[in-house]
């Protein structure tokens, strides 16, 4: 995703009003343009299409929710145990599997999730698991030692990532609770084997 400007961010938040309010079928540059009072031309200086603005919003989004659950997530400064760390997996995973936004996108942009869920990572997705790296590496307790943090981010970003977008299959039989629950233990069963 580019550096936020004035004009992007304008352009992201009537694309997200959009998708709230007609879904993504409906949501077009011509109606981006309409609402946030950015011309189609300069729109599509910045994004080739509409697909593309989707990918830069579903990134804004996954980094917002992020950091919301957890501010200096990424300082390595802050060291955390793998308890810590399975608690603000959970808590980052609860944040985004209820976000409006991205039910809107599973529900009406499979395609473009499948792009990211089995064809490549995207920016956003290839930012977290550097995240999260970070935080392994720089992790005192001693029962994360002799792992690599790489490897073990990789893995932990997909078993969450698959958890978040695919639980609305799980309910029933898991409510809520119990999802983030389960997902806590095995998160945690991952990082202390």
């Amino acid at each position: 995703m580019a550096a936020p400007t004035p004009t992007r961010d304008r352009a992201l938040d009537a694309a997200h009003s959009s998708i709230l309010e007609l879904g993504t079928e409906r949501t077009t540059m011509v109606e981006v343009a309409r609402r946030s009072g950015v011309g189609r031309t300069t729109l599509y200086r910045h994004w080739a299409d509409i697909t593309a603005l989707f990918a830069d919003l579903l990134t804004r989004e996954l980094t917002a929710a992020v950091t919301r659950v957890g501010p200096g997530l990424a300082d390595p400064t802050l060291q955390r145990d793998a308890d810590e760390i399975a608690d603000q997996l959970c808590g980052i995973a609860d944040q985004i599997r209820t976000d409006p936004l991205l039910d809107a996108m599973r529900r009406h942009e499979a395609g473009l999730l499948a792009e990211y869920l089995l064809h490549r990572l995207g920016a956003s997705q290839h930012a977290l698991i550097a995240m999260l790296t970070g935080v392994l590496a720089h992790s005192p307790d001693p029962r994360l030692a002799g792992r690599d943090p790489g490897t073990v981010a990789t893995m932990l970003y997909l078993a969450v990532q698959g958890a978040v977008l695919s639980a609305p299959l799980a309910d029933p039989p898991l409510d809520p609770v119990t999802w983030r629950t389960e997902l806590h233990r095995l998160i945690r069963g991952y990082l202390i084997p």
